[in-house]
C-alpha cells in the first residue's frame, strides 16, 4: 500500500498553492488592466457620441475603430503619452500601410528588420500634412504579434469606407 509522508504532502501542497496564487494574481491583474483600457476608450467615444461598428485592440495599449454612420475613424494609444484621435473620413483621400525598416549587417548576410509600422492617413486638403497612426514600434516591443496583418486589414477597411 501507500505510505504517505505528511510533512512532504504539506510542503507539496503549499508549493502548489503558491504557484497557483501567482497565476491567479496575474490573471486578475490582467483583467483589471484590460477593463480600465476599454473603459478609457468607451469614455472617449461616448464623449464624441460615436458607436464604432468595427473595432480592434492589441497589446492592451492600442485600439482602432470605425463608425460608418458618422464617417469617423477613432484611434487610441494608451502608452507613455496617451493619444486619442478622431478623424473625419470625408476629409481623408486614402490610407496606406507605411513600414520603416532597419538594415542589420551581419558577416554572412544583411537582413531587414521592421522598426516601425504605421497607418498613414492622407488628407484631401493639400495643406494638411499626412497623419501617421502607430501600429508597431520596435522601440516599445521586441516582437510582432500580427501587427502587419492588422495594419493591412485596417487600411483595406478604411479605404473601402472611403469609396462608399
Amino acid at each position: 500500500m501507500f505510505d504517505i509522508d505528511i510533512p512532504t504532502l504539506v510542503i507539496a501542497s503549499v508549493f502548489i498553492a503558491a504557484v497557483s496564487a501567482i497565476f491567479i494574481y496575474y490573471s486578475l491583474k490582467s483583467k483589471k488592466e484590460r477593463k480600465e483600457f476599454l473603459d478609457k476608450f468607451n469614455q472617449f467615444i461616448s464623449g464624441l457620441n460615436l458607436k464604432p461598428e468595427k473595432k480592434e485592440d492589441w497589446r492592451n495599449r492600442y485600439i482602432i475603430g470605425i463608425d460608418p454612420q458618422k464617417q469617423t475613424l477613432v484611434y487610441c494609444d494608451f502608452g507613455k503619452s496617451e493619444e486619442k484621435i478622431a478623424i473625419s473620413l470625408p476629409e481623408v483621400s486614402k490610407v496606406v500601410v507605411h513600414e520603416v525598416f532597419r538594415e542589420l549587417e551581419q558577416p554572412s548576410a544583411s537582413r531587414k528588420v521592421l522598426e516601425n509600422l504605421f497607418l498613414k492617413i492622407q488628407f484631401k486638403s493639400p495643406g494638411k500634412p499626412a497623419l501617421n497612426l502607430p501600429i508597431y514600434s520596435a522601440e516599445d516591443f521586441s516582437d510582432l504579434l500580427g501587427e502587419t496583418v492588422l495594419a493591412s486589414n485596417w487600411a483595406q477597411i478604411i479605404n473601402q469606407q472611403l469609396s462608399k
